[in-house]
């Protein structure tokens, strides 16, 4: 089964470092320019990843099992 393509952008995520606590990456802030969805290849399938940028630069890359959330950007209504 295909999963279900992301439509909008996304805006921000909320990543877990530790159980001391998580980071937030919010486009337009710090300087992040771009929240993107990307897959890598793992072991027996895809995994999905989740890439920040800050302008040309990945600033960092985060798998699936680490993301608490992700936020996308409200669809513009018609």
């Amino acid at each position: 089964m295909e999963e279900h393509p992301i439509q909008q952008p996304i805006r921000e995520i909320d990543v877990y470092l530790s159980d001391e606590g998580s980071t937030v990456y919010t486009v337009g802030r710090r300087g992040v320019t771009r929240i993107e969805a990307c897959q890598k290849s793992g072991l027996h399938a895809n995994i999905p990843y989740v890439r920040v940028w800050k302008g040309d630069v990945c600033e960092a890359e985060f798998c699936q099992h680490n993301i608490v959330g992700v936020y996308f950007e409200p669809q513009a209504e018609a």
